[in-house]
């Protein structure tokens, strides 16, 4: 069923005390969250999304107090978007906020000594973390970008209000295979409609949706599904690249027509752990990891929640979704999950269930 996927409230922050920011999220969280509930709007997550972090500013034990905080006064798990600067003290120690699963963590990397410098912080000591970590933790090619996915996202305009993506392919499919296109349009009405009422209720600016079209581990939300649907083969196969791109024209040309204010990346997704298709399809190895790499030049995430295997050189990897960047002058990212196991092994995730390595 079409709803919003996450509405995320963007925080503004100026004097980086733990106390402020505690008291500043949950007093806006609880103004944008009662208006949505009172236009009728639900609510599948609920995000927080704060400035870069300045060096220095908060150490890993203040980010685990804000979560905490935030989460235990509003009664429900509330995540939070931490984007560090790749020198960040915290960045090196993220291993320590391994329990801590309401919290989120990026970094954005233009050059190939950026990326060695991660690289070594996050993925060298892998065997001796919990997995689950690295699907929370994301890689930005370029610069940063402001939206509602978690985890590559910075209130980078640093002022506040509140954003929204969608759990949409359904309607999009039926759009798209059946000519349901009312069905779409009014589905986007809709709830443009009452995020606008909820913003004249709260007093919070409605900032915009991200129209990115993104998977969910269900029936019916597959996008590798609809994809293989349009291009009539099979992921992994000529021809998936250029209905990607196809895709992609759709959803620029949708935002043009609905006439919705829209921010964030606005591009087809695929998160391998989060898309049941594709999940197989990387399962039976028909998609690899050069395959996502290749789809990332018609998609924003083409290498997303992929768990790798053992002789993976992560380093390598990223300095192609760099390239990728540079050639597509669009931000683009990275999740990947490292692992000790080989090819098509399974992977079992605590929010996602199980996956499977990727043949390289």
């Amino acid at each position: 069923m079409a709803r919003p996927r996450a509405i995320a409230i963007h925080i503004p922050v100026h004097s980086w005390s733990k106390d402020e920011i505690v008291s500043n999220a949950i007093s806006f969280g609880d103004k944008v969250f009662s208006c949505l509930k009172s236009v009728g709007l639900e609510v599948w997550t609920k995000r927080f999304i704060l400035p870069v972090l300045p060096e220095n500013s908060l150490g890993c034990r203040d980010i685990e107090h804000i979560v905490n905080e935030i989460s235990g006064s509003m009664g429900d798990r509330i995540l939070v978007a931490f984007p560090l600067s790749p020198s960040s003290q915290c960045l090196k120690e993220l291993h320590s906020l391994s329990n801590v699963d309401s919290a989120y963590f990026s970094t954005s990397c233009g050059d190939g000594d950026c990326i060695k410098k991660v690289v070594e912080h996050v993925y060298s000591g892998h065997r001796n973390v919990e997995l689950d970590l690295f699907t929370r933790f994301a890689i930005s090619f370029g610069m940063w970008i402001e939206t509602p996915y978690f985890p590559a996202t910075a209130n980078i305009s640093n002022v506040l209000g509140f954003s929204a993506a969608l759990r949409y392919v359904d309607v999009v499919s039926q759009a798209l295979l059946y000519s349901r296109t009312q069905l779409l349009r009014d589905f986007l009405e809709n709830v443009g409609k009452r995020l606008e009422e909820s913003a004249r209720c709260s007093n919070v600016a409605f900032l915009g949706i991200d129209y990115s079209l993104s998977p969910w581990v269900e029936e019916g939300e597959s996008i590798a599904s609809l994809i293989e649907s349009l291009s009539n083969s099979r992921m992994g196969f000529p021809g998936i690249l250029s209905t990607i791109y196809a895709l992609n024209t759709f959803l620029r040309g949708l935002i043009k027509k609905v006439g919705i204010r829209h921010m964030g990346f606005n591009e087809v997704m695929l998160p391998v752990a989060e898309d049941l298709v594709l999940n197989n399809r990387v399962r039976e190895s028909f998609v690899t990891v050069r395959d996502l790499i290749a789809y990332s030049f018609a998609c924003v995430t083409g290498l997303d929640m992929v768990a790798l295997p053992r002789d993976a050189d992560i380093y390598r990897i990223a300095l192609d979704m760099l390239t990728v960047y540079r050639v597509k002058n669009r931000v683009v990212a990275m999740r990947a999950i490292p692992t000790d196991f080989d090819v098509s092994s399974e992977v079992k995730l605590k929010n996602f269930g199980v996956t499977y390595v990727a043949r390289l």
